[in-house]
Protein backbone atom coordinates (compact mmCIF):
# COMPACT_ATOMS: atom_id res chain seq x y z
CA UNK A 1 0.00 0.00 0.00
CA UNK A 2 2.73 2.44 1.21
CA UNK A 3 4.35 2.20 -2.73
CA UNK A 4 1.65 2.45 -4.48
CA UNK A 5 0.77 5.97 -2.17
CA UNK A 6 4.51 6.37 -3.79
CA UNK A 7 3.78 5.89 -6.92
CA UNK A 8 0.38 8.14 -6.92
CA UNK A 9 0.96 10.65 -4.36
CA UNK A 10 -0.69 14.16 -5.82
CA UNK A 11 -3.54 13.77 -3.78
CA UNK A 12 -3.58 11.37 -0.49
CA UNK A 13 -6.69 8.72 -0.47
CA UNK A 14 -9.10 8.11 2.52
CA UNK A 15 -10.26 4.75 3.62
CA UNK A 16 -6.55 3.22 4.03
CA UNK A 17 -6.55 -0.34 4.86
CA UNK A 18 -3.19 0.31 7.69
CA UNK A 19 -1.64 2.65 9.90
CA UNK A 20 1.84 2.76 8.44
CA UNK A 21 -0.59 3.82 4.76
CA UNK A 22 -2.41 6.86 7.15
CA UNK A 23 0.55 8.05 8.30
CA UNK A 24 3.02 8.20 5.59
CA UNK A 25 -0.32 9.19 3.33
CA UNK A 26 -0.08 12.93 5.51
CA UNK A 27 3.72 13.22 4.54
CA UNK A 28 3.51 12.45 0.71
CA UNK A 29 0.84 15.13 1.29
CA UNK A 30 3.63 17.49 1.92
CA UNK A 31 6.98 15.51 0.70
CA UNK A 32 5.68 15.75 -2.96
CA UNK A 33 3.73 19.51 -2.48
CA UNK A 34 0.44 17.65 -3.13
CA UNK A 35 -2.68 19.74 -2.62
CA UNK A 36 -4.08 19.14 0.85
CA UNK A 37 -6.82 16.58 1.22
CA UNK A 38 -10.34 17.38 2.91
CA UNK A 39 -10.05 14.19 5.13
CA UNK A 40 -7.24 15.28 6.53
CA UNK A 41 -9.72 18.43 7.48
CA UNK A 42 -6.39 20.63 6.88
CA UNK A 43 -7.54 24.35 6.58
CA UNK A 44 -4.30 25.74 5.04
CA UNK A 45 -4.61 27.83 1.16
CA UNK A 46 -0.87 27.51 1.11
CA UNK A 47 -0.64 23.23 0.77
CA UNK A 48 0.93 23.03 -2.47
CA UNK A 49 1.94 25.97 -3.52
CA UNK A 50 5.25 26.34 -1.03
CA UNK A 51 8.33 25.23 -1.71
CA UNK A 52 8.95 22.12 0.35
CA UNK A 53 10.89 23.19 2.63
CA UNK A 54 8.24 26.00 3.65
CA UNK A 55 5.90 23.85 3.62
CA UNK A 56 6.69 20.63 5.59
CA UNK A 57 8.49 23.24 8.28
CA UNK A 58 4.99 25.24 8.39
CA UNK A 59 2.71 22.18 9.30
CA UNK A 60 4.09 18.97 10.11
CA UNK A 61 7.90 18.05 11.49
CA UNK A 62 8.78 20.96 13.39
CA UNK A 63 6.67 20.15 16.74
CA UNK A 64 6.41 16.93 15.54
CA UNK A 65 3.32 15.23 13.70
CA UNK A 66 -0.19 16.30 15.35
CA UNK A 67 -3.10 13.88 16.19
CA UNK A 68 -7.09 14.18 15.73
CA UNK A 69 -8.74 12.53 18.02
CA UNK A 70 -9.02 9.11 16.32
CA UNK A 71 -4.83 9.30 15.84
CA UNK A 72 -4.98 9.93 12.28
CA UNK A 73 -1.91 12.59 11.47
CA UNK A 74 -3.46 15.97 10.93
CA UNK A 75 -1.72 18.80 9.33
CA UNK A 76 -3.46 21.32 11.92
CA UNK A 77 -2.68 25.28 12.99
CA UNK A 78 -2.31 26.58 9.36
CA UNK A 79 -4.68 29.52 9.30
CA UNK A 80 -2.85 31.43 12.36
CA UNK A 81 0.61 31.10 9.86
CA UNK A 82 -0.50 32.45 6.44
CA UNK A 83 0.34 36.05 6.62
CA UNK A 84 3.93 35.12 7.73
CA UNK A 85 3.96 32.19 4.97
CA UNK A 86 2.79 34.95 2.42
CA UNK A 87 5.30 37.32 3.46
CA UNK A 88 8.44 34.27 3.77
CA UNK A 89 6.92 32.82 0.30
CA UNK A 90 9.98 34.38 -1.43
CA UNK A 91 12.33 32.85 1.15
CA UNK A 92 14.84 29.46 1.28
CA UNK A 93 14.89 27.82 4.78
CA UNK A 94 16.20 24.72 6.10
CA UNK A 95 13.80 22.71 7.45
CA UNK A 96 14.13 21.29 11.20
CA UNK A 97 12.17 17.51 11.14
CA UNK A 98 11.19 15.35 13.80
CA UNK A 99 11.08 15.54 17.86
CA UNK A 100 12.00 13.51 20.40
CA UNK A 101 9.33 11.98 21.07
CA UNK A 102 8.24 11.13 17.38
CA UNK A 103 7.29 7.31 17.43
CA UNK A 104 9.37 4.62 15.31
CA UNK A 105 6.54 4.03 13.15
CA UNK A 106 6.29 8.41 12.12
CA UNK A 107 10.25 8.32 12.39
CA UNK A 108 11.38 6.11 9.99
CA UNK A 109 8.54 7.72 7.35
CA UNK A 110 9.97 10.72 8.20
CA UNK A 111 13.19 9.54 6.94
CA UNK A 112 12.43 7.44 3.79
CA UNK A 113 10.19 11.33 2.89
CA UNK A 114 13.55 12.76 3.36
CA UNK A 115 15.98 10.48 1.56
CA UNK A 116 13.56 9.96 -0.89
CA UNK A 117 15.25 13.49 -2.93
CA UNK A 118 18.81 12.22 -1.60
CA UNK A 119 19.26 8.34 -2.56
CA UNK A 120 15.66 7.22 -4.28
CA UNK A 121 13.58 5.19 -1.91
CA UNK A 122 15.34 3.87 1.23
CA UNK A 123 14.37 1.41 3.63
CA UNK A 124 16.39 2.06 7.23
CA UNK A 125 17.17 -0.99 9.46
CA UNK A 126 19.19 -0.46 12.92
CA UNK A 127 20.86 -3.90 14.22
CA UNK A 128 18.83 -2.94 18.00
CA UNK A 129 16.05 -0.87 18.58
CA UNK A 130 14.33 1.77 16.58
CA UNK A 131 14.10 4.87 15.42
CA UNK A 132 12.11 6.31 17.42
CA UNK A 133 13.13 9.92 18.19
CA UNK A 134 15.10 10.85 14.70
CA UNK A 135 15.56 14.60 14.36
CA UNK A 136 17.71 16.16 11.35
CA UNK A 137 18.05 19.26 9.03
CA UNK A 138 16.89 19.42 5.14
CA UNK A 139 17.59 22.32 2.59
CA UNK A 140 16.37 22.13 -0.77
CA UNK A 141 17.17 24.39 -3.88
CA UNK A 142 16.60 23.53 -7.24
CA UNK A 143 20.28 22.01 -8.06
CA UNK A 144 21.33 20.87 -4.45
CA UNK A 145 19.61 18.66 -1.85
CA UNK A 146 21.28 18.78 1.35
CA UNK A 147 20.86 16.45 4.61
CA UNK A 148 21.67 15.79 8.03
CA UNK A 149 20.22 13.28 9.93
CA UNK A 150 20.79 12.42 13.34
CA UNK A 151 19.96 8.66 13.83
CA UNK A 152 20.34 6.41 17.35
CA UNK A 153 23.75 5.28 18.09
CA UNK A 154 23.61 1.82 17.10
CA UNK A 155 24.66 -0.21 13.76
CA UNK A 156 22.08 0.55 11.22
CA UNK A 157 21.33 0.01 7.17
CA UNK A 158 20.15 1.70 5.01
CA UNK A 159 19.52 0.23 1.51
CA UNK A 160 18.68 2.88 -1.78
CA UNK A 161 17.41 2.42 -5.29
CA UNK A 162 18.81 4.97 -6.54
CA UNK A 163 17.51 8.33 -8.35
CA UNK A 164 17.84 6.85 -11.52
CA UNK A 165 19.76 9.43 -12.63
CA UNK A 166 23.54 10.07 -13.50
CA UNK A 167 23.88 12.30 -10.63
CA UNK A 168 26.24 12.37 -7.60
CA UNK A 169 25.34 11.56 -4.10
CA UNK A 170 28.45 13.17 -1.22
CA UNK A 171 27.92 11.02 2.11
CA UNK A 172 29.49 11.29 5.49
CA UNK A 173 29.36 9.50 8.80
CA UNK A 174 30.60 11.48 11.66
CA UNK A 175 29.87 9.59 14.85
CA UNK A 176 30.73 6.09 12.41
CA UNK A 177 33.09 4.93 10.21
CA UNK A 178 31.31 4.53 6.68
CA UNK A 179 30.93 1.49 4.55
CA UNK A 180 29.03 1.41 1.26
CA UNK A 181 28.85 -1.23 -1.12
CA UNK A 182 27.82 0.07 -4.94
CA UNK A 183 27.40 -1.80 -8.21
CA UNK A 184 29.29 -4.76 -6.71
CA UNK A 185 32.36 -2.03 -5.14
CA UNK A 186 32.76 -1.87 -1.26
CA UNK A 187 34.43 1.17 0.27
CA UNK A 188 34.70 1.97 3.46
CA UNK A 189 35.39 6.13 5.09
CA UNK A 190 36.80 6.99 8.35
CA UNK A 191 34.59 8.73 10.67
CA UNK A 192 34.28 12.14 9.24
CA UNK A 193 35.79 11.30 6.05
CA UNK A 194 33.69 11.72 2.39
CA UNK A 195 32.83 9.62 -0.05
CA UNK A 196 31.01 10.51 -3.80
CA UNK A 197 29.26 8.22 -4.94
CA UNK A 198 27.05 7.57 -8.63
CA UNK A 199 23.44 8.39 -7.79
CA UNK A 200 22.25 5.40 -10.61
CA UNK A 201 21.94 2.78 -9.05
CA UNK A 202 21.34 0.89 -5.73
CA UNK A 203 23.36 1.50 -2.97
CA UNK A 204 23.52 -0.34 0.60
CA UNK A 205 25.16 2.09 3.23
CA UNK A 206 26.87 0.95 6.87
CA UNK A 207 26.79 2.50 10.04
CA UNK A 208 28.37 0.59 11.97
CA UNK A 209 28.08 3.05 15.43
CA UNK A 210 24.93 4.98 13.58
CA UNK A 211 24.84 8.31 15.18
CA UNK A 212 25.26 11.79 12.53
CA UNK A 213 24.57 11.20 9.11
CA UNK A 214 25.45 13.75 6.02
CA UNK A 215 24.15 13.42 2.27
CA UNK A 216 24.11 15.43 0.02
CA UNK A 217 22.75 15.00 -3.70
CA UNK A 218 23.74 16.93 -7.11
CA UNK A 219 21.67 16.35 -9.84
CA UNK A 220 22.61 15.34 -13.50
CA UNK A 221 22.17 18.50 -15.54
CA UNK A 222 23.88 20.60 -12.64
CA UNK A 223 27.26 18.83 -13.06
CA UNK A 224 27.03 19.05 -16.80
CA UNK A 225 30.50 20.54 -17.09
CA UNK A 226 32.35 19.03 -14.43
CA UNK A 227 31.23 15.43 -14.53
CA UNK A 228 34.15 14.13 -16.00
CA UNK A 229 36.59 16.33 -13.75
CA UNK A 230 35.11 14.70 -10.16
CA UNK A 231 35.32 10.93 -12.30
CA UNK A 232 38.99 10.64 -10.46
CA UNK A 233 37.52 11.12 -6.78
CA UNK A 234 34.35 9.06 -7.62
CA UNK A 235 33.75 5.95 -4.97
CA UNK A 236 36.76 6.23 -3.04
CA UNK A 237 37.52 7.79 0.94
CA UNK A 238 38.44 11.41 0.70
CA UNK A 239 40.48 12.53 3.96
CA UNK A 240 38.44 15.15 6.42
CA UNK A 241 41.30 17.19 6.50
CA UNK A 242 42.11 18.26 2.95
CA UNK A 243 41.07 21.94 2.64
CA UNK A 244 38.78 22.12 -0.66
CA UNK A 245 36.82 19.51 1.16
CA UNK A 246 36.48 20.81 4.17
CA UNK A 247 35.13 24.38 2.47
CA UNK A 248 32.95 22.30 0.55
CA UNK A 249 31.40 20.68 3.70
CA UNK A 250 31.44 24.24 5.61
CA UNK A 251 29.10 25.96 2.98
CA UNK A 252 26.86 23.10 3.39
CA UNK A 253 27.05 23.24 6.75
CA UNK A 254 25.85 27.09 6.54
CA UNK A 255 22.77 26.46 4.02
CA UNK A 256 21.66 23.76 7.01
CA UNK A 257 22.34 26.40 9.86
CA UNK A 258 21.19 29.71 8.13
CA UNK A 259 17.70 30.26 9.15
CA UNK A 260 16.78 32.32 6.26
CA UNK A 261 17.76 33.25 2.98
CA UNK A 262 17.19 35.04 -0.55
CA UNK A 263 16.73 33.32 -3.74
CA UNK A 264 19.37 34.89 -5.07
CA UNK A 265 21.47 34.50 -1.97
CA UNK A 266 20.79 30.80 -2.15
CA UNK A 267 21.53 30.86 -5.75
CA UNK A 268 24.99 32.33 -4.99
CA UNK A 269 26.08 29.55 -2.16
CA UNK A 270 24.58 26.72 -4.49
CA UNK A 271 27.20 28.43 -7.13
CA UNK A 272 30.60 28.71 -4.90
CA UNK A 273 29.73 24.75 -3.86
CA UNK A 274 29.58 23.77 -7.49
CA UNK A 275 33.05 25.83 -8.17
CA UNK A 276 35.08 24.35 -5.96
CA UNK A 277 34.22 20.88 -6.86
CA UNK A 278 37.38 21.26 -9.55
CA UNK A 279 39.02 22.89 -6.90
CA UNK A 280 38.59 19.60 -4.96
CA UNK A 281 39.06 17.07 -7.81
CA UNK A 282 42.48 19.27 -8.61
CA UNK A 283 43.78 18.41 -5.11
CA UNK A 284 42.29 15.11 -4.18
CA UNK A 285 42.40 13.16 -7.61
CA UNK A 286 46.02 15.11 -8.25
CA UNK A 287 44.60 15.82 -11.93
CA UNK A 288 44.92 19.01 -13.97
CA UNK A 289 42.34 21.56 -14.84
CA UNK A 290 40.57 20.17 -17.59
CA UNK A 291 41.81 20.37 -20.76
CA UNK A 292 39.48 22.60 -22.68
CA UNK A 293 40.86 25.62 -24.99
CA UNK A 294 38.77 28.17 -22.62
CA UNK A 295 40.23 26.96 -19.30
CA UNK A 296 44.01 26.28 -20.68
CA UNK A 297 43.74 30.11 -22.61
CA UNK A 298 42.56 31.50 -19.48
CA UNK A 299 45.59 29.87 -17.43
CA UNK A 300 48.14 30.97 -19.80
CA UNK A 301 46.83 34.54 -20.05
CA UNK A 302 46.78 35.04 -16.17
CA UNK A 303 50.65 33.68 -15.87
CA UNK A 304 51.12 36.71 -18.71
CA UNK A 305 49.57 39.03 -16.54
CA UNK A 306 51.64 37.75 -13.55
CA UNK A 307 54.61 38.22 -15.59
CA UNK A 308 54.51 41.31 -17.32
CA UNK A 309 57.02 43.00 -15.02
CA UNK A 310 59.75 40.16 -16.11
CA UNK A 311 62.03 41.33 -19.11
CA UNK A 312 63.00 37.72 -19.82
CA UNK A 313 59.84 36.22 -19.41
CA UNK A 314 59.21 33.91 -22.79
CA UNK A 315 57.04 31.08 -24.12
CA UNK A 316 59.06 28.86 -23.02
CA UNK A 317 58.30 29.95 -19.09
CA UNK A 318 54.64 29.72 -19.63
CA UNK A 319 54.84 25.91 -21.44
CA UNK A 320 57.48 24.81 -18.47
CA UNK A 321 54.72 26.10 -16.40
CA UNK A 322 51.83 24.53 -17.94
CA UNK A 323 53.35 21.52 -19.15
CA UNK A 324 52.58 21.30 -22.76
CA UNK A 325 54.78 23.04 -25.78
CA UNK A 326 55.53 26.17 -26.81
CA UNK A 327 53.65 24.88 -30.04
CA UNK A 328 50.61 23.99 -28.28
CA UNK A 329 50.40 27.68 -26.63
CA UNK A 330 50.85 29.39 -29.77
CA UNK A 331 47.81 27.22 -31.65
CA UNK A 332 45.61 28.80 -28.77
CA UNK A 333 46.41 32.08 -29.59
CA UNK A 334 46.77 31.53 -33.49
CA UNK A 335 42.61 30.12 -32.91
CA UNK A 336 42.60 33.83 -31.68
CA UNK A 337 43.90 35.74 -34.33
CA UNK A 338 47.66 36.26 -32.89
CA UNK A 339 50.72 35.33 -31.81
CA UNK A 340 52.27 34.98 -28.08
CA UNK A 341 54.68 37.40 -28.63
CA UNK A 342 51.51 39.83 -29.87
CA UNK A 343 49.49 39.22 -27.01
CA UNK A 344 52.40 40.04 -24.45
CA UNK A 345 53.31 43.02 -26.32
CA UNK A 346 49.98 44.43 -26.35
CA UNK A 347 48.80 43.64 -23.10
CA UNK A 348 52.54 45.36 -21.62
CA UNK A 349 51.71 48.60 -24.08
CA UNK A 350 48.08 48.82 -22.06
CA UNK A 351 49.53 48.59 -19.27
CA UNK A 352 51.98 50.95 -19.62
CA UNK A 353 49.24 53.67 -21.15
CA UNK A 354 47.54 52.95 -18.02
CA UNK A 355 50.74 54.44 -15.84
CA UNK A 356 51.37 57.19 -17.85
CA UNK A 357 47.75 58.17 -17.55
CA UNK A 358 47.35 57.60 -13.76
CA UNK A 359 50.82 58.60 -12.88
CA UNK A 360 51.93 62.02 -14.67
CA UNK A 361 55.09 63.17 -13.83
CA UNK A 362 55.69 61.18 -10.88
CA UNK A 363 57.15 58.04 -12.88
CA UNK A 364 59.35 59.10 -15.44
CA UNK A 365 58.74 57.47 -19.21
CA UNK A 366 61.54 54.74 -19.26
CA UNK A 367 61.18 53.85 -15.93
CA UNK A 368 57.71 53.24 -16.72
CA UNK A 369 58.86 51.13 -19.62
CA UNK A 370 61.14 49.20 -17.44
CA UNK A 371 58.71 48.09 -14.96
CA UNK A 372 56.45 46.64 -17.68
CA UNK A 373 58.88 44.66 -18.90
CA UNK A 374 60.71 46.28 -21.89
CA UNK A 375 64.42 46.32 -21.26
CA UNK A 376 65.09 48.46 -24.37
CA UNK A 377 63.91 52.51 -24.27
CA UNK A 378 63.49 52.60 -28.07
CA UNK A 379 62.12 49.85 -29.09
CA UNK A 380 59.07 50.90 -26.17
CA UNK A 381 58.91 54.28 -28.04
CA UNK A 382 58.51 53.20 -31.06
CA UNK A 383 56.16 50.05 -30.64
CA UNK A 384 53.82 52.64 -28.33
CA UNK A 385 53.77 55.07 -31.12
CA UNK A 386 52.77 52.48 -33.83
CA UNK A 387 49.79 50.73 -31.59
CA UNK A 388 48.46 54.43 -29.97
CA UNK A 389 49.82 57.17 -32.87
CA UNK A 390 51.46 59.58 -30.38
CA UNK A 391 54.85 59.02 -28.52
CA UNK A 392 54.29 58.39 -24.66
CA UNK A 393 55.62 61.85 -23.63
CA UNK A 394 52.84 63.54 -26.16
CA UNK A 395 50.50 61.26 -24.16
CA UNK A 396 51.50 62.45 -20.66
CA UNK A 397 51.46 65.71 -22.08
CA UNK A 398 48.16 66.08 -23.88
CA UNK A 399 47.02 64.07 -20.64
CA UNK A 400 47.98 66.59 -18.39
CA UNK A 401 46.74 69.68 -20.46
CA UNK A 402 43.63 67.98 -20.19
Amino acid sequence: MIRWLLRNSTRAKSNYDDEDAKAYAAILIVAHNAPCAPENNCRCRWAGKLPIQDYLSHVLWAKGVRRLDNGEPHLDACERQQERLAHDMETIRPLKFGTLSLPDRESRLVCRSILLDMLGEATIAPDEGDLTGVTGLFWKYVSLSLATVYFPRTMLRVNASGMGDSGVVILRAMDSPLVIRHRRIKVEAARADVIFLPSDASSEITLPEGGRFDCAHLPAYALASKRDLLKPIMMQPLAAECLPLQLLTNYAGYLLRQEYQSEEHAGMMVAHFYDLLPVLAQDIGNVSPRETPHNRMASIKMRVEQNLANGSFSITDVAGAERITPRAIQKFFSREGTTFSRYVLGRRLSLAKSLILAEGEATSISQIAYNVGFNDLSYFNRTFRSRYGVRPSDLRRLAAAA
